[in-house]
């Protein structure tokens, strides 16, 4: 199947977003140098989603920061690789410039997944991983992903979910929900979507110190207080008054040190879906 051009695929939008959608933009831009220091998360949340994803045609990447490898996805690479193209879409501007850096023949864009600028019916695959978490209408999101799909065009997501970093409450650092896991598999209505595989998965990661585990996520800009509780993850920056304080909150985190190092645990949902033909 012949890949479109880009100028086919991407059409020009009037985007307005909400002045959390910009400080959103703002933080991970600032946050792209540092990123891939501190993205533990996102490194074994897609080791998962890439483990069930083929790419036959044109791939969307939406939030794709600094860049996936999808090399590994194509059953064929002599004959899908040429043709299909990758359309990176990431919020942050300072995301695509480092994600050019690495994969340069992938087409970044600029834009809100909540208003994806592409033609209706121009994707055969979408990708997200741990991205769409941070829209403030999740369903409009997942209606645009049924836009530019393909008939038959899959979508392989994860997103975090409540239930997400319970050690951050038990150190008394300040947080805000996530959506729940019924909330979000509601979003992706049964008489648009077929094949629907929602799976709730665990994930720990572990860090030697309190800063490295409060920089992994600072450090990939996911540090910005939003009025929706259920879309955001709030500032974890302690409010400190002084070196007592930080000292009484190392003591609380040392205590729930294990071997592997200090814990800090997500609630991932995997979602598959394909669109009805």
């Amino acid at each position: 199947m012949p890949s479109l051009k880009e100028s086919e695929v991407i059409k020009p939008v009037e985007i307005k977003p909400h002045s959390t959608e910009v400080k959103i933009a703002q933080r991970f831009s600032a946050a792209a140098n540092s990123y891939q220091d501190h993205n533990k998360l996102q490194r074994l949340s897609a080791a998962s989603l890439l483990s069930g994803l083929l790419v036959k045609g044109n791939l969307l990447d939406i939030g794709a920061g600094p860049g996936t490898d999808f090399s590994a996805c194509y059953p064929n690479s002599l004959t899908d690789k040429p043709s299909s193209a990758i359309f990176a879409v990431d919020i942050a501007l300072g995301m695509l410039h480092k994600l050019k850096q690495s994969y340069p023949d992938y087409h970044g864009v600029c834009a809100d997944a909540q208003c994806l600028p592409f033609s209706d019916n121009s994707m055969d695959v979408i990708y997200s991983n741990l991205a769409l978490q941070w829209c403030a209408y999740f369903p409009v999101a997942v209606a645009e992903m049924a836009r530019v799909l393909r008939p038959g065009g899959e979508c392989h997501v994860t997103l975090v979910a409540e239930g997400s970093l319970h050690q951050l409450a038990q150190l008394g650092l300040r947080m805000n929900k996530f959506s729940t896991l019924e909330a979000l598999k509601t979003a992706f209505k049964l008489d648009i979507w077929q094949h629907l595989d929602v799976q709730l998965i665990p994930m720990t990661v572990y860090f030697d110190t309190l800063k490295a585990l409060l920089y992994s996520i600072k450090g990939v800009g996911a540090s910005v207080q939003s009025a929706r509780a259920s879309t955001a993850v709030a500032d974890r920056t302690p409010r400190l008054r002084g070196r007592e304080d930080w000292q009484r909150i190392q003591a609380k985190a040392e205590a729930l040190r294990l071997p592997e190092g200090l814990p800090l645990t997500y609630q991932i949902v995997q979602i598959r879906a394909r669109l009805n033909t």
